[in-house]
């Protein structure tokens, strides 16, 4: 059937933008997208709520634009949400998620938990739904700011399988901190800027993770 979600509406909630899998938006993938709204507007109010409840997110909405930074414990948290959510939908595509993100900012979100946008290649629920594929005490090693900087990395931001490399470490108990975590994102973008991952097998790919990483270690 194809998969069809509004992205954004008009200060009155009129439909302005849908976003679709199909060329055409068929009468179905319509009623589809419109029943998606509606689940979407009452599960994102109660995810804030949840975050509220857990003394995470501040009660009030901000007013103003200074908006805080937050912290791994929130966003890890908040990717956790956010990717029950895409099960529960059955999003699994890293393009409908790219339009779950849009309509969530654009529509279902408040100031609590959307962020100042940087580019179109910096997508803030979509690096929280990333580093909820860790535990909380590895993610927990280092500050957002860290984690920011490295799905920032065009390395990491394109290759979804470092993900799952990262989960090798969890596994070894490999312990990060900043200035290695740092380090290792600017050699792995020395390393590969060349290469197209893509042409990789994973174990391919995850040797030069493990080296990088060992290098950047033993430095």
């Amino acid at each position: 059937m194809g998969f069809a979600i509004i992205t954004k509406k008009d200060p009155q909630g009129k439909i302005k933008i849908i976003r679709s899998t199909s060329a055409f938006l068929t009468p179905e993938l319509q009623n589809q997208a419109e029943a998606l709204d509606k689940r979407l507007r009452e599960k994102i109010s109660v995810i804030e709520k949840e975050l509220v409840d857990l003394e995470l997110l501040e009660k009030n909405i901000p007013k103003d634009e200074s908006i805080g930074k937050g912290d791994v414990l929130l966003w890890h948290t908040l990717g956790k949400k956010l990717r029950a959510l895409c099960e529960e939908e059955g999003i699994v595509g890293r393009r409908e998620r790219r339009w779950l993100w849009e309509a969530i900012e654009n529509i279902y979100a408040t100031k609590r938990i959307k962020r100042a946008g940087r580019g179109r290649t910096r997508q803030h629920f979509e690096y929280c739904y990333r580093l909820s594929i860790v535990p909380i005490e590895f993610a927990d090693q280092v500050n957002w700011s860290e984690w920011v900087y490295f799905y920032d990395s065009r390395t990491v931001r394109d290759e979804l399988r470092i993900d799952d490399w990262l989960l090798t470490l969890v596994k070894e108990g490999q312990k990060i901190t900043r200035k290695i975590f740092r380090k290792f994102v600017q050699n792995l973008n020395k390393r590969v800027k060349n290469l197209d991952t893509s042409e990789l097998n994973t174990k391919e790919l995850f040797q030069i993770y493990d080296q990088t990483w060992n290098e950047t270690k033993n430095d």
